[in-house]
């Protein structure tokens, strides 16, 4: 395995400006929202992502979502340290004559105040495995949002510099040894028990997009 950090940027002001359609606002569906992810699935906050040129990415791990690829494995490893996947995440909110069009119907459409109530927000996220001919383990995970992009770019800062200068198999070796202390825990426990491992305070830390 050959890491290499694309060096994505985090969208500074992830925001949905542009109207679309008002007939499309009135009457496209709003199931499925993601009221804890950057999944959009709903055909009305889509149309919105399309009308401002917002690529959602479904070639990571088939997300419909605003992801960027973080680090890639150059070799794409099938076996030892196997990358599962490694990304930056957006949640944009609604502004300007958007957010102005939204207002003007949810009178007659309450539930548009799903869109209205979302905030902006920012994503890390970090998978890597362990594989060979006996063992198939998860190495670590992490999951964490912010609800600022200042705390998002310090956390990414730390996260590249875990990944950057951590001996992956040295640490899949410790974690081998110390094996009774995590295998029969909690799958939330189990990450976290990992995460700290590796110098990472919690695997999984994720917002709602709600205000």
């Amino acid at each position: 395995m050959i890491l290499a950090n694309l060096n994505p940027k985090f969208e500074s002001a992830p925001y949905l400006t542009v109207p679309i359609e008002r007939n499309l606002v009135e009457n496209l569906p709003l199931d499925h929202f993601d009221k804890d992810g950057y999944e959009v699935p709903t055909l009305l906050e889509r149309k919105h992502y399309e009308a401002q040129g917002i690529d959602l990415n479904n070639e990571i791990q088939y997300h419909i979502a605003p992801v960027q690829e973080w680090f890639t494995d150059t070799e794409k490893s099938e076996r030892y340290l196997v990358l599962d996947h490694c990304m930056l995440l957006t949640r944009y909110a609604f502004a300007g004559e958007a957010r102005e069009q939204l207002e003007s119907v949810k009178q007659n459409r309450p539930i548009l105040n799903k869109l209205l109530g979302i905030k902006p927000k920012w994503g890390i996220d970090f998978s890597l495995d362990y594989i060979d001919h006996d063992i198939c383990m998860e190495v670590i995970h992490i999951e964490q949002d912010f609800d600022n992009i200042e705390s998002a770019i310090t956390a990414k800062e730390k996260l590249e510099s875990i990944i950057e200068n951590t001996d992956w198999y040295d640490g899949v070796c410790a974690l081998i040894k110390r094996k009774d202390e995590w295998i029969n825990l909690s799958s939330d426990d189990h990450s976290d028990y990992k995460a700290r491992f590796f110098g990472w305070h919690r695997a999984f830390d994720n917002r709602k997009v709600f205000l």
